[in-house]
């Protein structure tokens, strides 16, 4: 043999020496990586919460503003808060706020509430926020003593707990909490931790037409960074309802419910003009 052709003979046998064992490594490689992702996967999906749903149902409730995460709280905040009820009308209430994607705040009386458990129920799984509006919604009554005050939200929370299994410590007093209520039963209220909101935009509903409530809206409501908004169940604050949201989103507002989180607001504390 030729001393060239030895050489070339002896340089091919080495790359097959090197070349074999890296091919067969790269397809080894290859099937573990396979392997890996195949065994990423199966974590993955035992891990995963075990749901009835459909993947177009968790979708669509991921996108609901009630299972968003925070986010930056607005400038403008409203709170829209609705006395007296549950009443007839709750139900065309809830059904405005779950078509304009709203939470509110319902301050309630507690014999309203034992005649309309289901809305409550409706509220809750909602996401509204419950408060209470007295027993009695007399204030010869409910301030007769300081206790008398506490036992009348004594009683609503008592009524709360039993159509929800929850309670709350949010209130309206009737009429607002100046100038009726004593000091005394002020005090007592706040030593049992209940939290007192009042308003600082009064839709004087309870006298007025549809356009009336609105136009109240647009007057009363200018200029306040903040507005703790007051309506009632009736039928003429239903129907002014959605055109009050739109006035408020409009103006740049973010509508929120109170919550016992919340600054509250009321004459006493003097953070709110009646």
């Amino acid at each position: 043999m030729k001393k060239n052709q030895k050489k070339s003979t002896l340089l091919a046998v080495g790359v097959l020496v090197v070349a074999v064992p890296l091919l067969f490594y790269g397809i080894t490689l290859k099937n573990n990586t396979s392997s890996i992702k195949e065994t990423k996967v199966e974590i993955k999906n035992k891990d995963l919460p075990q749901s009835d749903k459909t993947l177009t149902e968790m979708v669509e409730d991921a996108s609901l503003e009630i299972n968003k995460g925070p986010s930056e709280k607005s400038e403008k905040i409203a709170y829209i808060t609705i006395d007296d009820g549950p009443s007839k009308y709750t139900n065309q209430i809830l059904d405005i706020f779950k078509k304009n994607n709203v939470k509110a705040t319902f301050f309630m009386i507690d014999g309203n509430m034992k005649n309309n458990p289901e809305a409550i129920k409706r509220m809750d799984k909602e996401g509204h926020s419950m408060g209470f509006h007295s027993v009695s919604h007399d204030v010869e009554k409910l301030y007769k003593t300081p206790q008398d005050t506490l036992n009348e939200f004594e009683t609503c929370n008592s009524t709360l707990y039993n159509i929800t299994g929850k309670t709350s410590k949010l209130i309206r007093l009737p009429y607002g909490s100046k100038p009726y209520m004593p000091e005394e039963s002020y005090k007592k209220l706040l030593d049992n931790k209940y939290l007192i909101w009042d308003w600082n935009l009064d839709t004087l509903d309870w006298k007025s037409t549809t356009d009336q409530i609105v136009s109240n809206v647009l007057y009363y409501g200018r200029e306040k960074e903040e507005i703790v908004l007051l309506i009632h169940e009736k039928e003429q604050s239903v129907e002014a309802l959605e055109s009050t949201i739109k006035v408020l989103r409009e103006r740049g507002y973010e509508i929120l419910p109170i919550t016992e989180k919340s600054e509250t607001k009321n004459f006493w504390k003097q953070n709110l003009n009646k």
